[in-house]
Formats: C-alpha cells, sequence, structure tokens
C-alpha cells in the first residue's frame, strides 16, 4: 500500500507538472504515449484539470488542448515509426503475434487512411499501438498515416473536452473521493508495468528473437 500512496504522489505531481506547462502539456504527454512509453487516461485527467483548473476563461482553451494533444500524437507515433520501419514486417510480426499481426495487416493494406484514423479517435481497449506498428512496418505512406492519426486523435480530444465541460462538476465529486485514489493507484500501476512490457518486447524480445 505504501508503494501505490508513492504511486499516486508521484502521478498527481506528474500531472500537475503537465498543467504547468499549459497548451504544451497535452503535447508533451501524448507524445510520450503514443511512442514507447504506456500512460493510459493521463491525458483525459490532464485535459480535465486544464479545463477546470484555469477560471472561466480557460474552459473555452479546450479546441487548442486538443489540437496541441493531437500534434503531440502525431511526434510520439513519428518516433515509434522511424523504429518499426526499420523492423519491418517480420519483426512486429514476433512482437504481436502472427494471427493478430495478419488481421491487422489486413485491414492496413485494405484501407490505410481510415483504419489509422479509427484507431487513433477510439480510446483503449482498441490497439491504436498496434496498428500504427503495423503501417509503419508494412511501409505506408507517411503523410496519409499522420494526417489520419491528427484527425482522429483531435476528433477524440475535443469530445472527451466537451464531455468534460458538461459533466465536469459531476467529475470533480469523484475526484475528491477514496474510489478516485484507487483508479489513480490503478492507472499508474498499469501505466508502470505496460511501459515495461512494450519497451521489453519492443527491444530486448526483438533483438534475441533475431539472434
Amino acid at each position: 500500500m505504501t508503494l501505490l500512496l508513492a504511486a499516486s504522489s508521484w502521478a498527481r505531481t506528474l500531472i500537475e507538472l503537465f498543467v504547468g506547462l499549459g497548451p504544451f502539456g497535452p503535447f508533451l504527454l501524448e507524445a510520450f504515449d503514443s511512442s514507447f512509453f504506456y500512460v493510459p487516461l493521463a491525458n483525459e485527467l490532464l485535459l480535465f484539470a486544464l479545463i477546470h483548473g484555469g477560471g472561466e476563461a480557460s474552459r473555452w482553451m479546450w479546441v487548442v488542448y486538443a489540437l496541441t494533444g493531437a500534434a503531440g500524437t502525431v511526434a510520439g507515433v513519428f518516433l515509434l515509426d522511424l523504429v518499426m520501419r526499420r523492423v519491418g514486417a517480420g519483426g512486429v510480426e514476433r512482437l504481436v503475434g502472427r494471427k493478430r499481426f495478419g488481421k491487422l495487416k489486413a485491414k492496413v493494406e485494405r484501407n490505410t487512411g481510415w483504419v489509422v484514423f479509427v484507431a487513433s479517435a477510439l480510446p483503449p481497449p482498441f490497439p491504436f499501438r498496434f496498428t500504427l506498428m503495423t503501417a509503419s512496418a508494412l511501409q505506408c505512406d507517411r503523410t496519409r498515416m499522420f494526417t489520419a492519426v491528427f484527425a482522429g486523435r483531435f476528433l477524440r480530444f475535443a469530445a472527451e473536452a466537451l464531455l468534460i465541460l458538461y459533466f465536469g462538476r459531476r467529475f470533480l465529486d469523484f475526484m475528491n473521493s477514496d474510489a478516485f485514489n484507487y483508479v489513480v493507484y490503478s492507472l499508474t500501476l498499469v501505466a508502470v508495468l505496460g511501459s515495461a512490457v512494450t519497451i521489453y518486447r519492443m527491444f530486448w524480445k526483438g533483438q534475441s528473437s533475431r539472434q
């Protein structure tokens, strides 16, 4: 429990740090989350804090936050793309499994832009990262990929921002409850484990498979 409390405190401090960055906060956090790290729902919590933490004027900045968050996703995907194009289809197949890769490959080859857009717009558990890894490994057109990523993420963040504006006061009560603390504990644990597994599967496991 002590470890979970420390993780919760660390997660809240991290969110406060990104809030202090203003519109650049969603960009930086989403760049991390879309590359090699896993930070579930952190951008949603940051979006809430930005919209409701700066008074009435900041509530109408939601469009800017959605735009910078979408741009951050593109930046993170670009880093992921650089690695996956070198890894190639065989490397991604080893990472995600033959059956899963086969399904993703068929969908991406059939309609790259639409599949990437849907993957970017939908929240977990839709396989956003694996979809982008597959598209990059298949050497899909970068302009089409990045445009679809930006459009999908902007749609998602804009929709979430509007929901936050409408339901925000109710969520404030939830944030002050014990239940929210346990949500933070869980998300922090998932973020640490998810990031570790992702990095292991992408680098160490991939290298050992090629040896």
